[in-house]
């Protein structure tokens, strides 16, 4: 009974620090202590019962039976459940790791005796609780929230590395103690490499996502040069018309004739003079679309554009998918209004932040739609594939450390989005303002 009740308490106190890492890390937004000591208590039941099995079943209905618990009780993806339950078993091997080895350097020798496990696990959760404490928990939390097959294999060999530890442990873990430094090293230089290869994978993956999206918009910037063009082309026959209109009116008539005139030239060419100052080609490409989209459905789209302002803070692909997200749904919501068809896009910093902010004219989402509007598949469009623009932005800025809000302001629906500058570079206050 003695053996049990052992047993029990040390099985306790280390699901407890693995459910002290998963709640940091995972469950941050869902997490329930109760449900928590749920999920410890019938484990040690599972645990104890089959404490007398061969140590791999045991191993193997110990994580299976973890990883289901999860799953059911806190209803999440089994995919994503077994990728966060390699990583913080991972995490727990590196930190019981380095206690063993810490031992050792002061001449104490691991044992595996009742009363050293005891005080190595609550030195291990003094660790744990230091760790969640820290600011770099948040370094972990943007990695395991990363939603990348290339996470996947990465976490497959995190996942052998500590199933190979497991089994080389409990056959003989004399094997690994007597052979510490050179395991650790071992470890530590294939995790690293892992580590390496991931980010370097996930950086030509970045840049192949922003190439596709300015290959993407090329044919529009070169609409944009060919309008460019055309109009200077045109200043010929704007001085031909001005002669004209000098012959031909009066002289009480002229003055007002060529101001009329000019100010319809002056309004046409602000449309291509002030797009042409943005300098990211992204939202360039797609401030021209939605002019012409605008000019299409008769409504009015003002912009103001601060250049560089989200160079700093996104990737051309977030920036396309957030600006093309809202600025579609603000031309759904207007587009068959009677009057006051507006759209406003503002891209500003304030402060250290850089805001993107889009409204358009009128209360457009009923108040019952507003809890579920950024939830997956979740639209008030009837057809296949709708519901994902606004909880892919939302996917985003939860990724940027940042979010997503919605308010109604002097008859405008207005959604918001505010971004941590990374990095400060020179900026270029021109700004550009426009209607059609």
């Amino acid at each position: 009974m003695i053996i049990v009740l052992q047993y029990a308490l040390v099985s306790f106190i280390e699901l407890f620090i693995f459910m002290l890492l998963w709640s940091k890390f995972c469950l941050k937004d869902e997490n329930n202590w109760l449900k928590n000591i749920f999920v410890i208590l019938i484990e040690i039941i599972i645990l104890i019962i089959i404490n007398k099995t061969n140590v791999y079943v045991d191993f193997l209905i110990r994580c299976t039976s973890m990883i289901i618990f999860i799953k059911i009780i806190y209803k999440r993806s089994l995919i994503r459940t077994i990728v966060e339950f390699i990583v913080l078993s991972c995490v727990n091997m590196i930190l019981q790791i380095i206690l063993i080895s810490c031992a050792h350097l002061v001449g104490f020798s691991y044992s595996g005796k009742y009363v050293m496990r005891i005080v190595f696990l609550l030195i291990e959760l003094i660790c744990t609780i230091i760790i969640t404490r820290c600011n770099f928990s948040k370094i972990a939390k943007k990695v395991i929230k990363l939603d990348s097959k290339i996470l996947y294999y990465f976490v497959i060999n995190l996942g052998l590395y500590i199933i190979l530890s497991k089994f080389i442990w409990e056959y003989n873990k004399n094997i690994i103690l007597d052979n510490l430094l050179v395991y650790i090293f071992i470890i530590i230089s294939m995790i690293s490499l892992n580590i390496f290869l991931y980010y370097y994978i996930i950086k030509i993956s970045e840049d192949k996502k922003v190439l596709e999206v300015q290959n993407m918009y090329k044919p529009i910037l070169l609409d944009i040069v060919e309008e460019t063009r055309r109009r200077q082309h045109d200043f010929k026959n704007y001085l031909n018309t001005i002669n004209a209109i000098v012959e031909v009116s009066s002289e009480k008539e002229v003055k007002n004739e060529l101001r009329k005139y000019i100010m319809s030239l002056k309004y046409s060419n602000d449309i291509i003079e002030n797009i042409i100052y943005i300098e990211n080609i992204i939202i360039k490409a797609i401030i021209y679309n939605k002019l012409c989209e605008a000019d299409r459905l008769n409504v009015k789209f003002l912009f103001n554009v601060a250049n560089n302002s989200l160079d700093n803070s996104l990737n051309d692909y977030e920036i396309s998918d957030i600006l093309n997200n809202l600025l579609d749904n603000a031309f759904q919501a207007v587009k068959n209004a009677t009057k006051d068809k507006i759209v406003i896009l503002n891209i500003c910093e304030e402060g250290n932040d850089n805001i993107v902010e889009v409204k358009n004219s009128g209360r457009t989402i009923k108040p019952d739609n507003i809890e579920h509007i950024f939830k997956r598949g979740f639209s008030t469009k009837k057809g296949d594939n709708r519901g994902y623009g606004l909880f892919n932005i939302k996917e985003i800025a939860k990724k940027r450390g940042s979010d997503i809000q919605l308010s109604f302001e002097d008859g405008y629906t207005v959604f918001k989005m505010s971004f941590n500058q990374i990095s400060k570079r020179n900026k270029n206050s021109k700004r550009s303002k426009i209607s059609s």
